[in-house]
């Protein structure tokens, strides 16, 4: 296979990932503001939330730069979406004494909404299915 044929699938991909990668001006560079002013739904489950957690990083659409970190003040953990020194979407997978856990979902208020809809389709549903045990 030639050197030219090798270049051009890559330059399919990168073109492609380039098309999912949010837009660095819709998310909100202070971590404060996104706090105050992020939306976003609040899933319970009857599941610990490092299982809640680990099942949507398997099963969800992640975009590039997507992270998941331990919570050391929850004994949880957060998904992040962050780049470009903005902040996209955050959940926080706590867990609840007695119950089993909670996901706050956390979507910059500057983000459009097929941004939102997109979130409902290849992460929120995803976060529904983990958190009730249903996700395949």
């Amino acid at each position: 296979m030639s050197r030219r044929c090798q270049i051009i699938p890559a330059l399919n991909i990168a073109a492609g990932l380039a098309g999912c990668a949010p837009a660095p001006e819709a998310g909100v560079a202070d971590p404060d503001q996104f706090r105050a002013t992020a939306t976003g739904p609040v899933v319970t489950s009857a599941r610990p939330a490092a299982e809640v957690a680990d099942s949507f990083e398997a099963r969800a659409t992640l975009l590039p730069m997507s992270s998941f970190a331990d919570d050391p003040q929850t004994g949880g953990k957060i998904y992040r979406l962050r780049g470009f020194g903005r902040i996209y979407e955050e959940i926080h997978f706590s867990p609840v004494p007695h119950y089993g856990s909670v996901a706050q979902v956390l979507i910059a208020a500057t983000l459009s909404p097929k941004w939102r809809q997109d979130f409902a389709r290849d992460r929120g549903a995803k976060l529904e299915a983990c958190a009730s045990g249903t996700a395949q």
